[in-house]
C-alpha cells in the first residue's frame, strides 16, 4: 500500500523549514515559516509598511509571491534591479532586459532609490541550518542592497534553498543556483554546458562575489521568510 507521499514531504519540509527558523532567531533575524507561498505573500504584506519605497533584487522566490498589485495597493513604490544602473551598465551597450532612464541623473536617483529603499526584498542561494544566509553575485548590486542602506531587509527563501552548513550552501550555489541562473540569461558558461560548476575564468562568470551573513547585521531590521515549497533557483 502506498504511502501519502505528499502528506510525508510536507511533514519533513515543516520540521526542517522550522527548525532553520530557530537558528536564524537566535542568530538575531526576525524569522517565519509558511507552509506554502499564498501564506508567506500574505505575510510579506503585512510586514511591509504603506507608502514604502521598495528595491527588489533579482529573486524568482519574490516573484512567485506574486505581490506586486497587492503592495501597489498600499502605496508603494517597485525599483527593479534591472532599473538600477551603475555608471558601467548604463553605458554597456548589452540589452538583458535593462531599462535605462533617459538621462544618466535619473539612472543615479533610480540606483539611491534601489540601495538606500525603505524595505529591500531578495531571495538567498542558501540558507544553512545553522541560521546562516549565503548568496553569490556576478555584479553585485542585489548583495549591496541586502547589507546596508535599506530600513528593512527581507529575504524569502523556498524550502529547496536550505542546506546542512556552509560547504553545502557553496556546492548547492556551484552545482544548481548558478548553473540555472545562467540559463536564465542565456549566457553560454561551461556549467550551463556540462551541469558542472568548472570554477570558470571568462567574462560570462556569475560567481564573483560571495556574502555570508553569519548573524544579523548591527544597526539592521532583518527578516527571513522560509516557504515550505521549492522556489527559485
Amino acid at each position: 500500500m502506498a504511502h501519502d507521499v505528499k502528506a510525508i514531504r510536507n511533514t519533513f519540509y515543516s520540521t526542517k523549514g522550522r527548525n532553520a527558523v530557530k537558528q536564524l532567531k537566535k542568530n538575531g533575524f526576525e524569522a517565519y515559516y509558511t507552509d506554502n507561498r499564498r501564506d508567506a505573500a500574505k505575510l510579506l504584506i503585512s510586514i511591509i509598511p504603506d507608502q514604502s519605497l521598495i528595491g527588489v533584487g533579482d529573486s524568482h522566490t519574490v516573484f512567485a509571491l506574486d505581490v506586486d498589485d497587492a503592495l501597489e495597493e498600499k502605496g508603494c513604490t517597485l525599483v527593479f534591479n534591472k532599473e538600477a544602473l551603475n555608471l558601467h551598465r548604463y553605458n554597456s551597450t548589452e540589452e538583458k532586459g535593462y531599462i535605462k532612464a533617459p538621462t544618466r541623473e535619473e539612472a543615479r536617483a533610480q540606483l539611491a532609490d534601489f540601495l538606500t529603499s525603505n524595505v529591500f526584498l531578495l531571495g538567498a542561494n542558501a540558507i544553512t541550518m545553522k541560521g546562516e544566509i549565503v548568496n553569490m553575485d556576478g555584479v553585485g548590486n542585489r548583495i549591496a542592497g541586502s547589507l546596508y542602506g535599506a530600513d528593512r531587509i527581507i529575504v524569502v527563501a523556498g524550502i529547496n534553498k536550505l542546506v546542512p552548513d556552509e560547504n553545502a550552501a557553496k556546492e548547492r550555489i556551484h552545482f544548481t543556483a548558478a548553473p540555472m541562473n545562467k540559463i536564465k540569461y542565456g549566457d553560454e558558461c561551461a556549467c550551463v554546458k556540462t551541469g558542472i560548476c568548472h570554477d570558470c575564468s571568462g567574462p560570462e562568470r556569475i560567481c564573483n562575489i560571495m556574502t555570508i551573513l553569519h548573524r544579523k547585521p548591527f544597526d539592521s531590521d532583518f527578516h527571513v521568510i522560509i516557504v515550505g515549497e521549492e522556489l527559485g533557483f
